[in-house]
């Protein structure tokens, strides 16, 4: 029998900021990754689509520069 080694946790290569809209219409609080631009959200549940305020783009550069695109966020005792 071959043995298989222990499968090790993977660390995170990338990250993406998730923003809360609120829909107009069902009030459900829809995900959207973060939209830099104006753009459309869609609402998962009545599945209306409705305009958003995009996120500031410095900010969000900002935040992954901080934490080095996901990998400073990780927690140091399963490295």
């Amino acid at each position: 029998m071959s043995e298989k080694k222990p499968l090790q946790p993977v660390k995170p290569v990338g990250m993406e900021i998730v923003f809360y809209y609120l829909c107009p219409f069902c009030k459900r609080k829809v995900p959207l990754v973060a939209p830099s631009g104006p753009s459309m959200g869609q609402c998962d549940m009545c599945h209306r689509q409705f305009p958003v305020v995009p996120a500031d783009e410095k900010t969000l550069r900002f935040v992954k520069a901080i934490l080095d695109n996901g990998k400073a966020g990780i927690d140091a005792d399963f490295i």
